[in-house]
């Protein structure tokens, strides 16, 4: 773990960043386009651009074609009021605004440079290092011990042989029990600071070609249990494999994702998200609301959004494309960027049940890419009781509760409030939460469960002023009717659809495969739950749509030089 050091300069996270799956770089695109990413003839600058979906995706990409000269852009938005997607900030008291529960995104590594670029244009600061585990003062609970883990110094003694054993894989690689070397992740890392992409490719193509078709778990017994593990001293099953799953990768336990796909996991490594991440004070959404203010030709583009559910998408009879809203409004478009999730695709929009605007590979991805749920409940404390009674910053578990984030909001004052996400889950850990639909009786179970091994902390786990319905805020992003999900994470053998979604916008290069209609949001993305995926697909879906209005784009987009680098199945 490399934690940011307290109080760093934001400026000195802002730097070029290519991920291990795309070999291009979006920080330099974005540095070359201050201007504009590209420009529609006048021709075309009156053509109606639809974006379904206000969230990050949808709001960078019609920035980015307003700024290219178009005037008609409409954002349908199915929330009555909210903008910013799963950039998800609540309020506990609006008069205390500077308080909140971050419900979707979160925490933002570094590495994210082209949201940092957007942070940056719009004046928003990040700060501190986000108090995962080992970066503040943490406890693992363990079958009903608390294990005392100082901040920046190595886990507890229990977890040595896992932590060592991971340790020794980021830095040294592995070679497998047939011979096969592979490549140390950190080491891929530095080679995409330094660009060096003719040795990355071969290299993250080995772990495609091994693991691909691996579960998390499969691919951590092969790495662990042969006859050259990491670390030098081979994994006990299942206990170190527990351990491990408690212990997780940097940002929480990982228990819940053993299922997942090993490439996807490893992809978050090797691009550096799960290290440095940093905190936004006043709300991630507050980038979104910054965005919808930007005024273009005398009108905010919050004025361009529609309020409505889009529910079908077809072609008319003249070659357009026709929005159906739940308004009962259909609205005819001449080009469109989804920016929805995969699930939304399917069900909401019945974007797969023809072939009219994407072909069968790509409909099967849409269909079949799997998100995940995820959980969250944050209670507003009378203060930091943490700070003052010397308590753990964060608790991960491995009962009901999982994973505890102390959050200070006003550092400058030892007196102030506290916000404390109390149970951060996913996955199957999600759905337990999803059945307790009360958020009190929600709240008071996840604090009678943890004062079972950290009886002292949840003694302070009380709402201020005792009020439970107003200072306690859940979510659940499995019942969320337009996400119907919290984001995408590939079981083994999909990464083949993330291929598939996240190349898609390149049709707008060939007539005969050019429909009009672009897929965007971080559920088209490889890096599916980052908000870097969202404007990566949100820059290569305004791409698409200047080339194919007959525009120009500057040198060196995402159309023109970002092709797919390797063999997913």
């Amino acid at each position: 773990m490399n934690p940011i050091p307290k109080g760093s300069n934001q400026a000195s996270a802002c730097l070029s960043f290519p991920y291990v799956d795309l070999l291009y770089d979006y920080g330099q695109f974005l540095r070359n386009a201050d201007e504009a990413i590209g420009y529609l003839p006048a021709e075309s600058a009156e053509k109606h651009i639809g974006i379904v979906g206000a969230g990050l995706s949808g709001l960078v990409a019609a920035y980015e074609l307003l700024r290219a000269g178009a005037r008609r852009v409409t954002l349908f938005e199915a929330e009555p009021e909210h903008v910013g997607g799963r950039l998800l900030t609540q309020c506990f008291d609006e008069e205390q605004p500077q308080f909140i529960a971050e419900m979707g995104a979160m925490r933002f590594p570094p590495s994210e440079v082209g949201l940092f670029h957007y942070l940056n244009r719009f004046g928003i600061q990040t700060t501190e290092a986000f108090p995962d585990p080992g970066v503040v003062d943490t406890e693992i609970h363990y079958r009903g011990e608390a294990h005392h883990w100082a901040a920046l110094q190595p886990p507890p003694a229990l977890f040595s042989t896992v932590h060592q054993g991971w340790v020794a894989f980021l830095r040294e690689g592995v070679t497998l029990d047939d011979g096969t070397c592979l490549a140390p992740p950190l080491l891929l890392t530095e080679l995409l600071k330094q660009h060096n992409y003719c040795e990355v490719q071969p290299e993250w193509q080995r772990y495609l070609d091994c693991f691909g078709d691996s579960s998390f778990y499969s691919a951590m017994v092969r790495i662990f249990t042969g006859n050259n593990p990491p670390g030098g001293k081979a994994w006990r099953k299942p206990e170190d494999f527990h351990l491990f799953g408690s212990l997780g990768i940097g940002s929480g336990g990982f228990q819940s994702v053993y299922r997942a796909s090993f490439t996807e996991i490893l992809r978050l490594v090797v691009n550096a998200l799960e290290v440095n991440q940093r905190l936004v004070p006043n709300g991630i959404s507050s980038l979104a609301e910054r965005i919808a203010d930007t005024a273009f030709n005398g009108i905010e583009l919050r004025d361009m959004i529609c309020r409505t559910r889009i529910e079908s998408i077809n072609k008319g009879a003249n070659g357009e494309i026709l929005l159906a809203g739940s308004n009962g409004e259909t609205y005819a478009c001449d080009r469109v960027i989804t920016t929805t999730t995969t699930r939304a695709l399917q069900v909401n929009l019945k974007l797969t049940q023809n072939q009219a605007f994407v072909n069968r590979d790509v409909a099967r991805a849409i269909n079949e890419t799997h998100m995940v749920g995820s959980s969250k409940l944050f209670i507003l404390t009378k203060d930091k009781f943490w700070l003052k009674h010397g308590l753990a910053q964060n608790i991960q578990t491995d009962t009901l509760v999982k994973g505890v984030y102390c959050l200070d909001y006003a550092p400058h004052d030892p007196d102030s409030w506290g916000v404390v996400l109390i149970s951060y889950t996913w996955e199957d850990d999600s759905h337990k939460m999803v059945s307790m639909t009360d958020k009190v009786q929600r709240c008071l179970r996840l604090v009678d469960e943890l004062a079972m091994s950290a009886p002292e902390f949840a003694s302070h786990l009380l709402p201020l002023d005792g009020d439970y319905q107003r200072y306690v805020l859940e979510y659940d992003w499995l019942t969320d009717k337009h996400a119907l999900g919290a984001f995408k994470l590939n079981f083994p053998g999909d990464d083949i659809y993330s291929e598939r979604l996240f190349y898609q916008f390149r049709t707008a290069l060939d007539p005969n495969q050019d429909t009009g209609l672009y897929l965007a949001g971080c559920g088209a993305s490889f890096t599916g739950g980052w908000a870097e995926g969202a404007i990566q697909t949100a820059l290569n879906g305004a791409c698409a749509v200047i080339s194919s209005l007959g525009g120009d784009l500057i040198a060196g987009n995402p159309l023109d030089d970002l092709h797919s680098q390797y063999r997913y199945c």
